[in-house]
């Protein structure tokens, strides 16, 4: 049987972020080990599919402690919102979300923001870059630049997501993010979570490598299904008891 074109997509999804991004990732570790250094928090943003990235970042076996995960569904969560709006897939385009999250969620200063979004051009992350921009939070976007650029994407206006931020990864998704033609009509094959995930990973890597490096000893979670991680994730949770919230099972 032939091998699945999308494993080729793949492939060299995987070599171009590895070839052309690793000097914006590694800026974004810098940024972040100073962040948690100084006793932050890295907060991180997405709506629709750009969530598994955000997921793929904060509470998870192997992750870093101090990273919280705001969402869209928040407002239902934790603010008591009406949870209908929410199920529409096109309210992340409603003006004025980002400001209820980022209140509810009451970053600190010192924390800094990663916000991803294939497209870079929706309501609720361009306008949460812009929030974190006016606090003077330093921000990283994981966006599609193809996208961003692209005659064809949908007209928005204000800036996109990559005009905001201090430091943008580009995921190398096409316009759409479907990479992969079977016919005129049909396109299949997304590629934004598969490098987001790899771009989450080295991420992690480079900024534990980076606190290593001033003494510091990584904030990472052990997994809990380990007969010691409930115990060693313990004392870390204390540490960020109150910053960080726990993620729904």
């Amino acid at each position: 049987m032939p091998e699945p074109a999308y494993a080729n997509i793949a492939r060299g999804a995987l070599e171009q972020i590895l070839a052309t991004q690793l000097g914006a990732i590694e800026s974004a570790a810098t940024i972040v080990a100073d962040a948690i250094a100084a006793g932050g928090v890295l907060q991180t943003f997405g709506t629709g599919h750009s969530r598994i990235v955000t997921l793929e970042l904060a509470a998870r076996a192997g992750g870093l402690v101090p990273v919280g995960m705001l969402a869209v569904k928040d407002l239902v969560m934790f603010g008591g919102a009406d949870p209908g709006p929410i199920l529409d897939p096109t309210y992340e385009r409603e003006s004025g979300l980002a400001e209820r999250i980022y209140e509810l969620a009451k970053p600190a200063p010192q924390d800094v923001f990663l916000i991803v979004s294939n497209s870079g051009i929706n309501a609720a992350v361009t306008e949460m870059a812009a929030l974190a921009r006016e606090r003077a939070h330093p921000i990283i976007a994981v966006t599609s630049l193809a996208h961003t650029r692209s005659a064809g994407a949908r007209t928005t206006q204000g800036a996109h997501l990559a005009d905001l931020a201090d430091v943008v990864i580009d995921n190398h998704a096409p316009a759409g993010d479907a990479a992969l033609e079977i016919t005129p009509e049909v396109r299949i094959g997304a590629i934004s979570s598969f490098t987001g995930v790899l771009i989450a990973q080295l991420l992690t890597e480079l900024v534990c490598r980076r606190l290593l490096e001033r003494g510091i000893n990584p904030p990472v979670y052990t997994s809990a299904n380990l007969a010691s991680g409930d115990a060693r994730n313990a004392d870390l949770l204390e540490r960020y008891h109150g910053r960080v919230r726990p993620i729904e099972p």
